[in-house]
């Protein structure tokens, strides 16, 4: 099992990364007319293809009244629409619009980007590295909590 202290020291590593990413993308989220309500909301949305407004409620833990204004906004900004549930009338289904579609796209290719311009300023020999460990943290996401290695 892995020291304690090793674990906060990767912890500590990924909060850097995850920081100056965030950073560099900054521009872009700040020049969006978003709350960070309608930006979750967009995400959340975006992931799952459709949802429910239960759905994002729970994802928020907020009662599903509480989004309805966050829902709105968003309408009318035409980045998601609210239409019935072919197999269910009394459900409505959030979706994301293709104008949705491609601000998600965007802030995620801004991550790319960054992403992109660090590795590249490695060795192939630490980008090899960095690779292997990226394959065993994937691993270890694919890993169900009763198979890891005790």
């Amino acid at each position: 099992m892995v020291k304690k202290e090793t674990v906060e020291e990767l912890v500590e590593l990924q909060r850097r990364i995850d920081r100056d990413r965030r950073q560099y993308e900054l521009d872009a989220w700040m020049r969006l007319h978003l709350g960070i309500g309608q930006l979750k909301t967009l995400f959340f949305i975006s992931n799952r293809g459709a949802t429910t407004t239960g759905k994002l409620a729970t994802a928020l833990k907020v009662t599903p009244t509480n989004v309805t204004g966050i829902i709105d906004r968003l309408l009318e900004k035409n980045l998601i629409t609210r239409t019935g549930d072919p197999d269910d009338r009394r459900v409505l289904l959030l979706r994301t619009t293709p104008q949705g579609d491609e601000l998600v796209a965007e802030l995620r290719q801004k991550r790319r980007e960054r992403m992109s311009e660090l590795f590249s300023r490695l060795s192939e020999e630490e980008a090899a590295v960095v690779t292997q460990g990226l394959k065993i943290m994937v691993k270890a996401i694919d890993t169900k909590p009763d198979e890891a290695v005790k």
